[in-house]
């Protein structure tokens, strides 16, 4: 009887209100409940699945490890410090601290604010070393690339060879070798940013190994640069990570994404089922013609089935969704529409680079239809509540007219979706 009461809702309105008054009982409401968290979290998890977002080592929020120089060690002759007035200044937006993308302080600093200077006098090498400040698998399944970004300022001549070792298995005989002498190889490049981006694993080319090493235990790096002569020199390294594995949020922390979920799609529901309750009950005890609140908090509960039917169907929408991969630089500021759609603002485009822009242009483009199925279903679902509202007004109060239990209706859910965005977040 319940079940044909809550199905009712869709094709046969007014009896349904009309059984479910005379009639109220908790228990169809709890079920709407319980299958409108049910589809809403299968609905995020089903997006999540699909959204792939780039990880990094060092994480993405201490990226600027790898260039503290109290990290690196090398001969005595050369010296290693943190360099404050020269860095690689790349801010982007994170979603996590809340602000508007027009507001400067939700941006943050990816590198930090300084670089590791390298200075040696009179020679002509000079060698820097990472170690044993890491453990990375770059194996097929790990990460893919490696990307330093440095700058030369003495000489200004290029260097005769420029050498990256990565060494594996905690040890000095194991290591891989890479030529890097090519990419600087232009005297264009002196006193300028380079950004080199380094492929890795067991496909990548170029690379030459010694001894056993193995890509899925990277432990430690060395740079060489040597020069045809004698003379000062001085290198800035900007930024050194490593980055190209792409993971959901489902594969590592689908705990938290369910408990986070749960708790948003609960107080959703309830909080608009509350309010919308409220209201009515407190404008028509106004209007001196109260009503009963249990059989029009009931009758309302019911009529959030028609919320369950948008869940569904935006369940089925995320069918129409591509897996899609941001990048490291765009993941941090990907967040929720208040239909629980996963976005990146177009105002914070600014910040990135040109690739990171045609990357965003791309999903953007991918998410289109899903995005549009879900808004549509916004507008659908509220306007189909608000007519079911309407009619739980009428069967309570049928000395109402039409157009008064239009208004009252209507007014009541524009509070409450306002009410949701300010407390919930979500509509």
């Amino acid at each position: 009887m319940i079940i044909n009461d809550i199905l009712q809702v869709i094709y046969a309105p007014k009896k349904a209100f009309k059984q479910i008054i005379d009639n109220p009982k908790y228990l169809g409401a709890l079920i709407v409940l319980i299958l409108f968290i049910g589809l809403e979290v299968g609905y995020e998890f089903s997006q999540f699945s699909k959204t792939y977002t780039e990880q990094t080592t060092p994480t993405i929020d201490q990226l600027g490890t790898f260039t503290n120089a109290t990290a690196w060690r090398s001969s005595s002759n050369v010296a290693l410090t943190n360099n404050f007035d020269d860095y690689v200044n790349y801010s982007i937006y994170v979603a996590g601290f809340g602000l508007p993308p027009t507001d400067p302080n939700a941006y943050y600093s990816l590198f930090g604010n300084s670089s590791m200077q390298m200075s040696v006098a009179d020679t002509n090498n000079i060698t820097a070393a990472l170690g044993n400040a890491f453990n990375v698998d770059c194996g097929s399944s790990g990460f893919q690339n490696l990307s330093i970004t440095l700058k030369q300022l003495q000489p200004q001549g290029a260097p005769q060879s420029a050498t990256l070792t990565l060494y594996s298995l905690n040890t000095t005989t194991d290591f891989y070798q890479y030529d890097l002498t090519p990419q600087l190889s232009s005297t264009s490049t002196i006193s300028q940013w380079n950004n080199l981006t380094i492929t890795l694993g067991p496909n990548a080319v170029g690379w030459t190994p010694s001894g056993n090493p193995a890509w899925s235990n990277v432990t430690a790096l060395k740079l060489d640069f040597s020069y045809p002569s004698n003379s000062n020199i001085t290198m800035h390294i900007g930024a050194l990570f490593f980055h190209g594995q792409y993971l959901t949020p489902i594969e590592y922390n689908s705990t938290g994404i369910l408990l986070q979920f749960l708790q948003l799609f609960s107080l959703q529901f309830i909080f608009a089922w509350f309010i919308l309750t409220g209201i009515i009950y407190l404008i028509c005890k106004g209007l001196k013609n109260p009503v009963f609140w249990k059989p029009l908090f009931i009758a309302l509960g019911f009529a959030m089935f028609i919320m369950v039917i948008r869940a569904l169907v935006n369940l089925a929408a995320t069918l129409t969704l591509p897996a899609v991969y941001y990048p490291f630089d765009l993941s941090l500021g990907v967040r929720f529409d208040p239909y629980a759609t996963l976005y990146y603002p177009v105002e914070a485009l600014r910040s990135l680079p040109v690739i990171s822009t045609t990357i965003f242009n791309s999903i953007d483009s991918a998410t289109l239809v899903f995005r549009t199925i879900v808004s549509a279903m916004f507008v659908v679902s509220y306007v189909w509540l608000g007519a079911a509202g309407a009619m739980v007004i009428g069967a309570l109060k049928p000395e109402f007219s039409m157009v008064k239990r239009i208004a009252l209706s209507t007014v009541s859910l524009a509070i409450v979706i306002l009410l949701l965005v300010f407390l919930v977040g979500a509509v």
